[in-house]
């Protein structure tokens, strides 16, 4: 992750408060803030690691509270990051996500991934994620085809809509 992450920065950690450092403020933050989303890796669901920073990076200090960054701060159900892991992965393998499971197969890879339908479930994402959206060959200006596959490449893309 680290390697990965130094090479969408330019080498260098990024500023401390645009890090994900605290479950809690992440998931304020989504609730109440229209622009934000985030995705939830499957990580969340078996690797308690990348909630830990085991080789003590100096990660900066955040500017609203000067605060170091280090692990990131779990909820307060969650006592440890394998049992915040542990705890994810119930709430995944459960009943309750089996039951629903059609209505994230529906956003994602189906109807409600694209049109009204997806304007009407809050599903739309900036126009480059979708396939299809932009043809690189096409780009003749360098900088703009490299800003273009930059956003492709750190930011990701829509899957492919396989269901209608």
């Amino acid at each position: 992750y680290t390697t990965l992450f130094l090479k969408l920065q330019g080498g260098k950690f990024d500023i401390a408060d645009r890090m994900f450092d605290s479950v809690p403020r992440t998931w304020a933050n989504v609730l109440t803030n229209p622009a934000d989303f985030k995705e939830v890796i499957p990580e969340f669901y078996y690797l308690p690691e990348f909630l830990v920073n085991h080789n003590r990076f100096e990660l900066g200090t955040k500017q609203e509270d000067g605060q170091p960054i280090d692990d990131v701060q779990l909820p307060p159900w969650a006592k440890s990051p394998e049992e915040f892991v542990r705890i994810n992965r119930c709430a995944l393998e459960s009943e309750y996500v089996s039951a629903n499971l059609h209505k994230w197969i529906d956003l994602v890879f189906g109807f409600k991934q694209r049109g009204r339908e997806a304007e009407a479930a809050n599903n739309v994402f900036y126009f480059l994620t979708y396939e299809g959206a932009v043809d690189l060959d096409a780009i003749e200006d360098e900088h703009m085809r490299r800003a273009t596959e930059s956003q492709l490449d750190y930011y990701g893309q829509t899957p492919c809509q396989l269901l209608e």
